[in-house]
């Protein structure tokens, strides 16, 4: 009798980048693109700073070209500050925001299922971002889960060997705690923010600054889906602060993938997630882009 092949498929898990390309310059090195045809990589949104500047599409275009180069295929949602009708394709980049994909790769088959931007309770009021939803709205949050639904109905007919949940928020409860931002942290993203010509208004300077206590940030909507259908694995972004961070509860493996941001990873260096799967099963790693053995001076300089 002979034996099927046995398939090695790699995945990379990003988040977070707001069109910065000193990210992917960082990133793209470690990746050797003569083995891209067993590589996918995953873009759980905010691909751009500023979905209503004039060179928005431009980034968004750049970036995930960029990545493609190393890929076999490339997917992505849009995130909060990406545009809600953001659709670039190509050859291998797909969106999927409300859509279902079937990847086959050897004996291998995976079923990818996505939602993009972020319930409305997980950012700060009057922030100037085009993708929210409010799932506290019984009718929008009805919506939400009847769209993943359909999606997954229809990737299951195909008996994937593995069911891949990618939306930008978290699920309520993982890896969505907020945490107060430091100073340094705060002078980071000055730094950034000034880079793409965009100026960060900083209301707490005018106002006592009031301990809170963290408080989740995760969606509802999305926790209730993934606890009920079980994808195996469920990758998303946006809760900055959480970044890096796995959990497993049940059935489903999480992961938020925003540590590669530079907001705020620029002091602590940056980590995309590794993970390489194969039918007997995955595993994965948080890995880092900083250079190692860089002299003291150029390592300030790059990353402080």
């Amino acid at each position: 009798m002979q034996k099927r092949e046995v398939i090695v498929l790699e995945l990379i898990a990003i988040s977070d980048l707001y069109g910065d390309e000193r990210v992917l310059r960082e990133l793209l090195p470690v990746l050797n693109k003569t083995e891209k045809d067993n590589r996918i990589a995953i873009v759980a949104g905010d691909i751009a700073l500023n979905a209503v500047s004039p060179g928005y599409y431009n980034e968004v275009k750049k970036i995930l070209l960029s990545l493609a180069e190393y890929m076999a295929h490339v997917f992505y949602v849009p995130g909060d500050s990406d545009a809600h009708d953001l659709n670039f394709s190509a050859d291998n980049v797909t969106n999927l925001d409300k859509r279902h994909y079937l990847l086959k790769s050897g004996n291998l088959k995976i079923g990818l299922i996505g939602l993009g931007g972020a319930p409305k309770h997980s950012v700060r009021v009057g922030e100037p971002l085009t993708y929210l939803w409010d799932e506290n709205i019984q009718v929008v949050a009805d919506g939400l889960k009847s769209e993943l639904k359909i999606q997954l109905e229809k990737v299951m007919l195909e008996r994937p060997d593995y069911l891949v949940l990618v939306t930008h928020a978290p699920p309520y409860g993982v890896a969505d705690r907020s945490m107060l931002i430091s100073l340094n942290e705060i002078l980071a993203l000055e730094e950034i923010l000034q880079d793409a010509g965009l100026r960060m208004v900083r209301e707490e300077q005018e106002k006592p600054r009031i301990a809170r206590n963290p408080r989740h940030l995760g969606s509802k909507v999305i926790g209730e889906f993934a606890k009920y259908y079980k994808p195996d694995l469920h990758i998303f972004g946006h809760v900055h602060k959480q970044g890096g961070k796995a959990d497993s509860e049940g059935w489903t493996k999480s992961f938020n993938v925003s540590h590669l941001s530079p907001i705020p990873y620029k002091l602590t260096g940056r980590k995309f997630l590794y993970m390489r799967l194969e039918r007997k099963g995955i595993d994965w790693h948080f890995e880092s882009v900083v250079v190692k053995n860089l002299p003291f001076h150029d390592f300030i300089e790059a990353y402080l």
